[in-house]
C-alpha cells in the first residue's frame, strides 16, 4: 500500500473506510458462516475487496478486508417532521451544496456532512462559526473547512424568505 509523501493528497487518501471480517470454520455444520460476512456489507457499497483462506494449526479460516463507503440512505420521511416548507427548501439547499463539495473535493458526502448533520443545521439555523460547532459531528475541522460556506448559505436563504 502506498501513502503519500505530500500531505497535499494524504487528506483523500485516509478518507476511505475499511473492514477486517475473519470467519472461521465450523467444523460441527461443515461451513463457513457467510451471514457475518452478509451483515457486515448491509448498507455499504463495497469499492474493493480482497479474500484470503489460511490455517492455523487444524482451524481454517477465510478473511476478508473490503473497502467501502457506507450507503446514504434518503432523509427519512419521519426526520422532516417538524420542518416548515422554508426550512425543507433549505435542507434540498444544504443537499445540494454538500453534494458539490464533495466532488470538488473529491470525497464521499457523509465526510462534508451526513442528513443527521444537515437536519440539525436547518434546525439550528447558526448564524457562526462558533453556533455551527454546536452541531453533533462539526468540530473545529469540519466548520474550519465548510463553516463559511455553509453560514454563507444559511444567512442567504433567511435573508430572501
Amino acid at each position: 500500500m502506498l501513502i503519500p509523501k505530500d500531505n497535499q493528497h494524504a487528506d483523500h487518501f485516509f478518507n476511505f473506510m475499511f473492514k477486517i471480517i475473519t470467519i472461521p470454520f465450523d467444523r460441527d455444520t461443515k461451513t463457513f458462516h457467510e451471514d457475518v460476512l452478509n451483515k457486515s456489507i448491509l448498507n455499504k457499497k463495497i469499492k474493493s475487496y480482497h479474500v484470503n483462506f489460511f490455517q492455523d494449526g487444524e482451524n481454517s479460516y477465510w478473511s476478508v478486508f473490503f473497502e467501502y463507503d457506507p450507503l446514504i440512505e434518503k432523509t427519512a420521511e419521519k426526520e422532516l417532521d417538524g420542518l416548515d416548507k422554508p426550512q425543507r427548501i433549505l435542507l434540498d439547499t444544504l443537499k445540494a451544496w454538500r453534494k458539490e463539495r464533495a466532488e470538488k473535493d473529491g470525497v464521499p458526502v457523509y465526510i462534508v456532512g451526513t442528513n443527521k448533520e444537515l437536519l440539525d443545521i436547518v434546525r439550528k439555523a447558526p448564524k457562526s462559526a462558533e453556533g455551527l460547532k454546536e452541531i453533533k459531528g462539526f468540530g473545529k475541522s469540519k466548520v474550519s473547512k465548510y463553516g463559511n460556506e455553509l453560514i454563507e448559505i444559511i444567512k442567504g436563504f433567511y435573508s430572501k424568505t
